[in-house]
C-alpha cells in the first residue's frame, strides 16, 4: 500500500503569527480569487544562471528517510532523489513530458508501450544503462514484497521485456494513457540492477547508498546530519550540465530557524512547506520569493463516511460555509486560487484550452451560510457532532482546523477538535485506528504529474492510495476509466473534466484552495525552476550564479 503524499508542516509557531504574518504579496502580479489566468501566467522558471557556483545549502522541511525511489513518497525524499536519479520520461517546468532516459516511446498497440533507450548514458560508476536495468527497476516497483508505493499506478502492466539492450516493451492488460505520466515520476526512475541487487534492503539507506544516472551523485549521507551531492562530470545531457559543484541538503523543521538561515545566507534556498514567514522573507535583502505553477491542492478530508459526513449534503454545506478568501490571505498571502474545479490549474499539462474552458464555465465558489444551513437542516444534521483532527504544533494545520470548526458551528453542527502531537499527525494518513478518533482532517497533497486525474484517482478509486473513507461512485470511476483508456488528449481531458465535475458535486474530499509553489532563493543564485517540477525532474542542474 502506497503511503499518501502529505505535507505535514513541522513549524512550531503561533497561529496568531501565521494569520498576521502573510498579509503582503510576494509578487506584484499575484493570482487571486477563482480566476485561473494569473496562475497560468506564473513563470515556471527563474532567470537563467550567468555562470557556475561553488556550493549551496538547500533546506528541506525534515531530513529524508530514503533515497530509494520505490519508497519515496514525500517532499524531502522526492526533492533529493530528483537531483540524482532519472525517469524514463522527463517532466518540463510547465508540466509537459519529453524524452528522458528513453529517447523515444510509443504505443505500438493500445496495450503495448515500447521505449527506446538513449545511447551513451552511464551510471555514476561508469556502467552503461541497459534495458535490463529498466526492466529491473519497474518490476521492483511492482514487487509487493518490497513494500513500495507505486505498484498501484503500474497495475495495468502485465509483462515487461528487455527485447535488446536498448529496447523495453511493456505489455498492458488494458489501455493506459496515464502510464507515460507515471513513468515521468518516481515510478519511472531507473536504478542500476547489479548495485541495487547487491545492497538488497539496504539500497537507499545511508549504509546502502544509491546508484543512478543523474546530474548529481551522492557523496555523503549521515542520517540526521548531512546529505551532500556533487556534480556528475560525466553526465550525459550537455544541456543540463550541473552548474553548482556541491549541494548540501539540510532538514530544518523549525520555521524560525529556516527563516533566520535564509535571511543570513546560511541556507541558500528552499521550497516553502510552511508559509507563515513568507512576508518576512519577502522583505529580506538576501533572498527572493518566487511564485510558480503548482500541482498542489489543500483539502478537508473525511476520515470515514459512517458519521455525519456520510451525507453528501453535509459535505456540500461545509464547503459553502468555509471562508476561503480569509484563509487564503492568512495562510498564503492570497497566493492561491479558489477551486472552481477540484485540482490546481498547474495540473493542466495537456489540452490546456479544454481544461481552462471547463474551469471558466464552472461556478465561482462563494460563501453562502444561508444555503449551508438549509442543507444541514435537510440532512437532519443540526446539532450532530463533527470531530476534526489537528495538532497545535503544526501552524497551518491548526489554522485550517479552527477555521473548519468555526464554519461547522456557524451552520448548526457541533464541531470540536481532536489534538495530537506533530509527530502523530501523520497517523491520520497511515493508521485506520487513528482515523477512528476523528471525522475529518486536512492536508496539502498532489499528483505525481500534470494531469488532474493523477490526484483525483488516488482518493476516489476503490484501490486509491489516499481513499481513506472507502468512498466509491460508479459514475465517477467510469469517467476516470474512460480518461485512462483514451489516446486522444482532448477527449481524455473531457473525460477527466466529467470526473472532476462529479468530484465537485460529491465532495469525497473538499478542496480548500489551490496554492502556488513558493521558491525562496538566495539573490546570488538563480536558474532553478519555480514550478512544482522539482518533485520529479533534475531541477538542481540549472542552479548557478546570478548575473
Amino acid at each position: 500500500m502506497r503511503v499518501t503524499k502529505v505535507r505535514v508542516l513541522l513549524a512550531i509557531t503561533s497561529v496568531v503569527m501565521l494569520i498576521t504574518g502573510c498579509g503582503g504579496r510576494t509578487v506584484t502580479d499575484q493570482a487571486a480569487g477563482s480566476d485561473a489566468t494569473g496562475f497560468l501566467n506564473l513563470p515556471a522558471t527563474t532567470q537563467p544562471a550567468s555562470g557556475p557556483a561553488d556550493t549551496a545549502t538547500w533546506a528541506l522541511y525534515r531530513d529524508p528517510t530514503t533515497l530509494d525511489p520505490a519508497t519515496a513518497f514525500d517532499y524531502p525524499e522526492n526533492t533529493v532523489i530528483s537531483t540524482m536519479c532519472e525517469s524514463l520520461l522527463r517532466q518540463q517546468p510547465d508540466g509537459t513530458l519529453v524524452p528522458g532516459l528513453a529517447s523515444e516511446y510509443r504505443f505500438t498497440t493500445p496495450t503495448t508501450l515500447v521505449f527506446k533507450l538513449r545511447p551513451g548514458v552511464r551510471f555514476w560508476d561508469g556502467k552503461p544503462l541497459t534495458s535490463a536495468d529498466v526492466a529491473f527497476s519497474l518490476k521492483r516497483n511492482m514487487d509487493p514484497q518490497l513494500g513500495g508505493f507505486y505498484g498501484t499506478v503500474l497495475n495495468r502492466v502485465s509483462a515487461i521485456s528487455a527485447d535488446d539492450p536498448a529496447t523495453v516493451t511493456l505489455t498492458l492488460s488494458s489501455p493506459d494513457y496515464w502510464l507515460p505520466g507515471e513513468l515521468s515520476s518516481m515510478a519511472g526512475v531507473v536504478i542500476e540492477e547489479n548495485y541495487a541487487s547487491s545492497r538488497g534492503h539496504e539500497y537507499g539507506t545511508p549504509d546502502g547508498g544509491a546508484m543512478c544516472t543523474g546530474p548529481y551523485r551522492l557523496t555523503q549521507w549521515t542520517a540526521g546530519q548531512t546529505l551532500k551531492v556533487t556534480a556528475n562530470p560525466d553526465y550525459w545531457d550537455a544541456s543540463l550540465a550541473p552548474l553548482t559543484r556541491e549541494i548540501t541538503f539540510r532538514g530544518v523543521s523549525d520555521v524560525a530557524a529556516l527563516t533566520t538561515g535564509l535571511s543570513t545566507g546560511d541556507i541558500n534556498g528552499t521550497w516553502m512547506s510552511d508559509t507563515s514567514s513568507l512576508a518576512q522573507l519577502q522583505h529580506s535583502d538576501n533572498v527572493t520569493v518566487h511564485l510558480g505553477p503548482s500541482l498542489e491542492t489543500e483539502f478537508f478530508i473525511p476520515a470515514n463516511l459512517t458519521g455525519v459526513l456520510g451525507d453528501r449534503r453535509v459535505r456540500q454545506a461545509l464547503s459553502l460555509a468555509f471562508d476561503r478568501n480569509s484563509f487564503s490571505t492568512a495562510v498564503y498571502g492570497g497566493n492561491a486560487v479558489t477551486p472552481r474545479m477540484s485540482t490546481n490549474p498547474g495540473t493542466w499539462g495537456y489540452a490546456r484550452d479544454t481544461f481552462k474552458a471547463a474551469w471558466d464555465a464552472a461556478p465561482e465558489p462563494k460563501r453562502d451560510l444561508a444555503k449551508a444551513k438549509q442543507l444541514i437542516a435537510e440532512a437532519g444534521a443540526t446539532g450532530k457532532p463533527l470531530v476534526i483532527g489537528t495538532s497545535t504544533g503544526l501552524a497551518t494545520v491548526n489554522t485550517a482546523a479552527n477555521a473548519w470548526v468555526e464554519a461547522a458551528n456557524a451552520i448548526g453542527l457541533n464541531a470540536s477538535l481532536h489534538n495530537v502531537s506533530p509527530e502523530n499527525y501523520i497517523n491520520f494518513f497511515t493508521d485506520p485506528k487513528a482515523r477512528a478518533d476523528v471525522d475529518a482532517f486536512s492536508t496539502t497533497t498532489y499528483g505525481d504529474y500534470a494531469d488532474p486525474a493523477a490526484l483525483i484517482s488516488t482518493y476516489v478509486e476503490p484501490d486509491g492510495v489516499q481513499n481513506y473513507s472507502g468512498y466509491h461512485n460508479d459514475e465517477l470511476s467510469a469517467a476516470l476509466n474512460r480518461a485512462r483508456a483514451e489516446p486522444d488528449p482532448v477527449r481524455r481531458a473531457q473525460a477527466t473534466i466529467e470526473a472532476d465535475k462529479l468530484v465537485m458535486t460529491e465532495l469525497p474530499w473538499i478542496p480548500i484552495l489551490h496554492p502556488a509553489s513558493f521558491l525562496v532563493l538566495d539573490k546570488k543564485l538563480t536558474g532553478a525552476p519555480s514550478s512544482f517540477v522539482y518533485m520529479q525532474a533534475p531541477w538542481l542542474a540549472r542552479l548557478g550564479r546570478a548575473g
